[in-house]
Parts: C-alpha cells; structure tokens; sequence
C-alpha cells in the first residue's frame, strides 16, 4: 500500500514538474542578469597586448558569441583587436586613458573597465628588442630544420661529408647567435638596466632556442650521420 501511494505521488510531482517547464518561457529559464570584466588589469605599457575575459551570470545561462560586444572609447589609446566573444585581445597603442565596455546586445546589461596606458619604460624597450632578437634566432633555425627535412643525404661520401659541415656550420652561427644575446641579456640584468622579471622571461626564451637548436643537430646526426674523426 504504502509502496503504490510513494509511486503515485512520484508521478503526480513529475507531472507537474514538466507542466510547469512547459509553461515557462525558454527566455525566463536563459536570460543573464549580469556581466563583468575579468581582470585585475588597469594600467599597461605601449605596445602590450593582453587578453580580457568575461563572467556572465548566471553561470549556465549560454549567451552567443555574436551576443557579446566590445568597444573602445579611445581607440587611439586602446584598439579591439577582436569583436563578437566572451575573450578578446585589447592593444595599447598610445598614451592616456580608454574605457574598455562589454555589452550583450538585445539587453540592458554592460561592464565597464578603465585603463591607464603609459610609455614604454627604457627596461620594456630593450625587453621587446631582444625577445624579437631571440625569436628570429629562432625562426631561422625552424628554417634549417625545414631545409634538412627537404634535403636528401648525398650517396657519394665526399658529398655526404660537405653536406654535413655546411649544416652544422650553419648551425653554429646560429648558436653563436644565442651565445652573444644571452651574453648581452646578462650584461644589462647585472648593470641593472633589465629588472629581473624581464630577465628570466628573456632566459625562458634563450633556453626554448637553445633546446630547438640542439633538436636541430640531432636531426643532422640522425638523417646525415657523424663525421668521423
């Protein structure tokens, strides 16, 4: 008895949870009720570029990406760089102050986010100019190891031999390359013209070249063989 009135009452309770579902516009069960801009971010430097996020609430409510919209109130001061999605990246491109805004389109609701953007520090500069040091380093080894994927060994052993002094010397001009950049990165670390956040962001960098560089040589070792003594 007790078990056929618990299985009633289970039905009726399903029944009207599904009524009531039905009735209920879609709109009211998926609309936000509030949208801000995650970051702690307030001031950047010239140049930089960084990438804002959003948090809708409430947090299952799923909001089209085409919903979402941003500006700049001084895009000679910040640029968009992209548009219509819940992250996007934001570049500093002069001095002064822009009011980054979020809105979902169709709705009242918006964020607001200010930020201060400065000149570039002499320890920023020299920071942009030897990170793009390192990565053209770094491009032209991507090159070899792409010349060496395209390059068939020699089958004569004087040809083999002269390819593979040609590579390695190639390889280690760039090598030589890193050598002079981490020699100079240092030198500017120690006579205090490189903080030393900036310091080990250019050293993370050298040691990525340098491990490619010595994927790089195996690669020869691999596909040309050694050069005997």
């Amino acid at each position: 008895m007790k078990k056929n009135l618990l299985k009633k009452l289970t039905t009726v309770l399903l029944t009207s949870a599904l009524l009531i579902s039905s009735v209920l516009p879609a709109s009211a069960a998926a609309s936000a009720t509030k949208i801000r801009i995650k970051t702690s971010v307030s001031s950047m430097t010239v140049g930089e570029t960084i990438e804002l996020d959003t948090k809708i609430t409430p947090s299952y409510v799923d909001v089209k990406d085409s919903k979402i919209v941003w500006s700049s109130s001084n895009t000679s001061v910040i640029k968009i760089l992209d548009n219509y999605d819940d992250e996007i990246d934001i570049k500093a491109v002069g001095t002064g102050t822009a009011t980054i805004t979020v809105k979902i389109s169709g709705t009242n609701l918006k964020a607001t986010k200010k930020i201060t953007v400065k000149k570039a520090s002499a320890s920023s500069t020299r920071y942009s100019k030897y990170k793009k040091k390192i990565a053209a380093v770094k491009s032209d080894l991507k090159t070899l190891y792409s010349t060496l994927e395209a390059t068939a060994p020699a089958s004569a052993r004087s040809e083999l031999v002269n390819q593979i002094f040609d590579f390695e010397k190639q390889l280690k001009k760039l090598e030589n390359r890193l050598d002079t950049l981490e020699d100079k990165i240092e030198s500017l670390y120690y006579s205090g013209k490189l903080s030393a956040k900036k310091y080990r962001k250019l050293e993370t960098r050298l040691e990525a070249a340098e491990d490619y560089a010595d994927q790089v040589e195996e690669y020869i070792e691999y596909k040309f063989g050694e050069i005997d003594d």
